[in-house]
């Protein structure tokens, strides 16, 4: 995710310059989301600055379709129940303790695998398999979802039309292009600042544990 096909992006940019019916461009937001978040959130941006759409429906398409993603995987995790050999092992105690365990702590489970990279598809598709609360799970995902894209979406308005143009002027790159990498970029930035701190934080653990 730290880098971005030539493709990906003159696509994007092909939206911005020639599409201009809602109708396609919501849902195309929706199914970018579920290949790559980064790309829904700077396509959606990028559409909001260029007045293409509105923000109210940028948002709510990349939120939506990020949203459906993540319960997808719960969906994905309810199916794996139908295979004999996994479905025996639910009543395990070791599997019924981990139940207990994530129920208890759905709340802080949701919003630390959305947060950190790696973690929502064994998270959520765990919680599918163990049979946690679907209403309850889908609305606490609802929620994170919500805010971590208005941030996301804060972040990159805020500073993306800026760096946008800087960037189309060094680089002689259309406005349309320029504004769609600059906001990629602060998108990319944001989500993968996270996995830079654990993978970090990891390096340093081991090495002081190799030194002692």
């Amino acid at each position: 995710m730290l880098t971005m096909p030539a493709d990906w992006l003159g696509g994007l940019s092909a939206i911005l310059a020639f599409s201009t019916e809602p109708w396609l461009l919501l849902p195309s937001l929706v199914l970018i989301t579920f290949l790559l978040e980064d790309a829904a959130i700077a396509a959606g941006v990028a559409l909001a600055l260029n007045g293409t759409i509105g923000w109210e429906a940028a948002f709510a398409a990349v939120a939506g379709g990020i949203a459906l993603g993540d319960i997808g995987l719960y969906g994905m995790g309810r199916l794996g129940v139908r295979i004999p050999a996994l479905r025996r092992r639910l009543n395990d105690a070791p599997v019924q303790r981990a139940r207990a365990v994530l129920v208890g702590r759905l709340t802080a489970a949701v919003l630390i695998a959305r947060i950190v990279p790696g973690l929502r598809f064994a998270t959520y598709t765990a919680a599918g398999v163990l049979g946690v609360s679907f209403p309850r799970f889908a609305a606490l995902v609802c929620v994170a979802v919500a805010v971590w894209t208005a941030g996301l979406f804060w972040l990159a308005a805020s500073l993306g039309r800026t760096l946008g143009d800087a960037l189309g002027r060094a680089t002689g790159l259309d406005p349309t292009t320029a504004v769609i990498l600059a906001v990629l970029s602060l998108a990319i930035l944001a989500t993968g600042t996270p996995r830079l701190l654990r993978c970090f934080s990891s390096a340093k653990s081991v090495n002081t544990g190799a030194s002692s």
